[in-house]
């Protein structure tokens, strides 16, 4: 009877001391879960993907001129603006060539084939100072039958990824765009930023401004943005592919290091 009676008098000790412990358990779980969320935050801030995104044209280079008096430059940036304040939001950061109706040659260069050749130059050193960007340049197509018409891809074998963003955005401008067929195509060496590009890098011809239809879309800031919008996506979708392989990759070489063990 002693023996309960003592046991009866430390159950409100044991109750309290095992409270204690699991106040004490959780409080550090917390701790540990807000350490790992700021270790992460961290992470995330160094690992910021770049994307350069590239108006192609700019100041006395207008690009082709549409249907409709549209000239390409204008389209060029009015969708690349759109599309660079959707990755910062996004959280991605975000490099122009370009932010205005200008040419990036540089200064006292005279004639407008040497103020191109600098131009190309300039964007192509923008590029080069982000080696693990992904690079987007964003242009408008042209063709002397105006029945041609929806955006393509144009793509180098100069990195492995540059066939996968080409194919994933070529099939979300097909979903945009009803009826466009078309397929990616790989660029000869005649395009000076792609030949020199090493990062995975895509052209994006958005539309033809020799189509009535297509000149008529692009000249509205609504279906601009939704240009816009789609290259987003793409983005969004390779880097989540990138992501995602180099998630098995590792897994793959734990588990064959595991195997050897």
């Amino acid at each position: 009877m002693a023996g309960i009676k003592i046991l009866k008098n430390k159950i409100p000790f044991i109750i309290t001391l095992v409270c204690c412990v699991t106040v004490a358990a959780l409080a550090a779980s917390v701790r540990a879960g807000q350490s790992m969320k700021t270790a992460e935050a961290s992470a995330q801030a160094r690992e910021k993907q770049v994307v350069v995104l590239d108006a192609g044209h700019g100041g006395l280079d207008s690009g082709c001129v549409g249907v409709n008096g549209t000239y390409e430059k204008d389209v060029n940036l009015d969708i690349v603006k759109d599309l660079g304040a959707m990755l910062t939001f996004a959280g991605y950061e975000v490099v122009y060539t370009r932010t205005d109706d200008v040419s990036i040659h540089d200064d006292g260069v005279e004639g407008i084939r040497n103020q191109k050749i600098s131009d190309m130059e300039n964007r192509l050193n923008i590029v080069q100072k982000y080696p693990d960007c992904v690079f987007i340049s964003v242009h408008q197509n042209r063709f002397t039958d105006p029945a041609y018409f929806g955006g393509q891809m144009f793509y180098t074998t100069n990195n492995s990824a540059n066939f996968r963003l080409a194919r994933i955005m070529q099939g979300l401008f097909s979903e945009l765009q009803p009826g466009n067929d078309r397929e990616v195509k790989l660029i000869d060496n005649g395009l000076y930023l792609f030949k020199n590009t090493e990062q995975p890098a895509l052209l994006i011809e958005c539309g033809f401004l020799s189509n009535p239809n297509d000149a008529a879309n692009l000249s509205t800031p609504d279906y601009r943005r939704k240009v816009a919008f789609t290259i987003y996506t793409g983005l969004a979708r390779f880097f989540g592919e990138e992501v995602k392989n180099k998630e098995n990759t590792e897994i793959g070489e734990t588990e064959s290091f595991l195997y050897m063990q």
